[in-house]
Parts: structure tokens; C-alpha cells; sequence
């Protein structure tokens, strides 16, 4: 449970923006620098949004939008964490409450989040708890993060290529 205890220190939040490798910022609570919001191209395709901060604690937060989803993942490199471990969470955001088990490496924990009740909660949040093994690290968030993160993943899905430097075919 030592361990357990360690790995609530990181939080990694998902990105925003408008378009492939757009970045954008935003101050965000009690981080030592704002929050870092990006779209993931892979290949010349969209694959994901994320956002990301450093606590003061020196705890990485990651939420990424993707696909399959909202995935949370926290780093620390002063963790030392079982590899391929399962650690019990509850994380709140409000008044609602989700208990849940995080997946360990040796210094990074992560989570889906497939609670629909949670998540909406999470798009109206102005802090993150995340609970374990008697500590509880706290994740400030401003109420748009979720709904920024949504709108950059939403944006990048549907966007369709296209050639600025070739005049647009016409229909008649």
C-alpha cells in the first residue's frame, strides 16, 4: 500500500486545440505552468487530444481524449511503483464519486475513465481528488478543460484534408 500511496502524486490532463500540432495554454489553479493542450497526428491522421500540467507537488497530469475515450494517467519520477500492479482509487470531481483501480509502471499510473455520471461531473469540475492508501492528491482544473478538451478531439475527428494551394473543385 506504500506504493499505492506514491502514485497519487501525478496527473497527466487532455489537450485541446484547433488543429494538427496546435498548442495552446491555459492557467490552471495551483500548477507550477499552465496547462499544455495539443492534438496528436500520427502518419498525417488524428489520433488524440490531450492536456497536461505540472503540479507543485512535481506530479505530471494527463487527460487525453481519444477514440475509445477519456483516459487519465499520472507520472512522478520520485515513484517507485509495481510494474503491471492494480492500485484501488476513488476519484471525485464535485459531489460525484467514482471507485476505480488504477495500472502501474514503475513511476506512472493510469486509468479509463468509463463512468458517464463521473465524466460529466469532471466537464463541470474545478478540482480533481484523486483518493488512495490514505492520500489524496488534488488536481486543480478550470470548469472548461473538459468541455475545451471535447470540442479539440471533436474538431480534429471530423476535419477533412485538404490541399490550400489547390482551388476548391466546383459542383455544379
Amino acid at each position: 500500500m506504500a506504493h499505492a500511496r506514491f502514485f497519487l502524486h501525478y496527473l497527466f490532463l487532455i489537450p485541446v486545440s484547433r488543429g494538427p500540432g496546435a498548442i495552446a495554454s491555459g492557467w490552471s489553479g495551483r500548477c507550477d505552468r499552465p496547462w499544455l493542450i495539443a492534438a496528436t497526428y500520427r502518419n498525417g491522421k488524428f489520433e488524440r487530444c490531450g492536456m497536461s500540467g505540472t503540479t507543485e507537488e512535481g506530479i505530471e497530469a494527463r487527460l487525453t481524449r481519444a477514440g475509445g475515450g477519456l483516459t487519465l494517467a499520472m507520472t512522478s519520477p520520485r515513484w517507485r511503483l509495481e510494474q503491471r500492479k492494480s492500485y484501488p482509487i476513488e476519484l471525485a470531481a464535485g459531489t460525484v464519486t467514482w471507485e476505480t483501480k488504477v495500472t502501474a509502471t514503475i513511476n506512472t499510473v493510469q486509468v479509463v475513465l468509463t463512468e458517464p455520471r463521473f465524466n460529466e461531473a469532471l466537464r463541470l469540475a474545478d478540482i480533481l481528488e484523486i483518493r488512495g492508501a490514505g492520500s489524496v492528491i488534488r488536481v486543480p482544473l478550470d470548469k472548461s478543460a473538459a468541455e475545451r478538451l471535447e470540442r479539440c478531439y471533436e474538431n480534429n475527428a471530423r476535419s477533412i484534408e485538404t490541399n490550400p494551394f489547390v482551388a476548391p473543385s466546383r459542383r455544379p
